[in-house]
């Protein structure tokens, strides 16, 4: 039986359908299934596949208590048996969870880096495909940023926000620049940026994302709602128009994100409906960066890095692509604001 901390994934598909290995192609046709997953989670080994019989043990038969729900999906606890605590999502079945399944498992085989997701292992010998993930056990940045898990959002200070923003850039640059074949993620948003044990991101849900410079997600100019790549304020308006995502659709979400962790505020407000680019940008770009600051941080940030970090987000969120910057700018930038507040502090304690 595998140990460990996990968190499972669940989606309906044909059976068999990923046992050809070869029709997965890239490194996911490579992959064997001989490593436990107590290596992979130190660090070293492709991504095992599991017995049902493991993930039935794992989830007490799938009758584990449950812990969420989502559109198209239901969590589960789940006992390991390191006597360890995990999470299991089972998503109900039809053809576009089907494709997304597969379309996640190929890519997530292919992918290492420590602010991506690590799958540990999976399992295809049922109906259900069966994703095994590393556990974060802090929640997600949407939890931490509007309360809506244990409350600590307002124990989220602006270091740690700067530091998951440039930890999920840097993901996002290796995922367009650091493969041979660009990856465009589709989905960044708070609610998928995980975090582990120490609050370090660790970007996860790749169900709409491609391989490629470009992917065409609808039909024309007027792409369909169940075709579109992104949720709801985050999602390019050039993708909306053209149905062709790119490199610089993640960028787009990721302007909407950094406008996040500078307010505090959902990238679409629940009670108005109102997007968060247009609540705050007009302020933003005028110049009046702490109006819009997060009330909870108080004064507990530095003004000048803020006001760079809403310059960086105003540029991603460019209604057009060509004016965005490229993540490896952002994380470019990111990185001088980071490291310039960092010496400023080191100076005042010296002080």
């Amino acid at each position: 039986m595998f140990s460990g901390c996990g968190l499972f994934s669940l989606a309906r598909r044909g059976r068999g359908d990923l046992r050809k290995r070869g029709e997965m192609g890239g490194a996911s046709s490579r992959v064997a299934p001989a490593e436990p997953v107590e290596a992979e989670e130190q660090g070293g080994g492709a991504a095992r596949q599991l017995a049902w019989a493991e993930v039935e043990a794992a989830t007490r038969g799938f009758s584990s208590r449950v812990v969420g729900r989502g559109g198209f999906s239901t969590v589960y606890l789940a006992s390991l048996p390191s006597s360890r605590l995990g999470a299991v999502k089972v998503s109900c079945s039809s053809e576009r969870l089907h494709r997304a399944f597969r379309r996640e498992l190929e890519v997530l085989l292919s992918l290492r880096h420590p602010y991506v997701v690590r799958l540990l292992g999976y399992c295809d010998e049922r109906d259900e495909g069966v994703l095994v993930f590393e556990y974060a056990p802090n929640g997600d940045l949407h939890e931490r940023l509007h309360g809506d898990g244990d409350g600590a959002a307002g124990a989220f200070p602006w270091e740690r926000r700067v530091a998951v923003a440039l930890q999920v850039a840097a993901a996002l640059e290796y995922l367009h620049e650091g493969r041979d074949q660009a990856v465009i993620h589709g989905d960044i948003k708070a609610s998928n940026v995980l975090l582990d044990a120490n609050l370090n991101a660790k970007l996860c849900d790749f169900g709409f994302a491609h391989v490629g410079v470009s992917a065409t997600v609808g039909g024309g100019g007027r792409p369909s709602a169940r075709a579109v790549m992104g949720s709801p304020g985050y999602v390019d308006p050039h993708l909306l128009r053209s149905g062709v995502a790119t490199k610089k659709s993640d960028v787009y979400s990721f302007g909407v994100l950094l406008l996040e962790l500078l307010t505090g505020k959902e990238a679409v407000c629940r009670e108005t409906g109102h997007r968060l680019t247009a609540a705050v940008g007009p302020k933003v770009s005028g110049g009046k960066v702490s109006d819009v600051m997060d009330q909870r941080l108080g004064a507990e940030y530095d003004a000048a890095e803020a006001a760079a970090v809403a310059e960086l987000a105003m540029q991603c969120v460019s209604d057009r692509p060509e004016f965005r910057p490229s993540m490896a700018d952002v994380v470019r930038v990111l990185q001088e604001k980071t490291a310039a507040a960092g010496s400023k502090s080191d100076r005042k304690m010296m002080s």
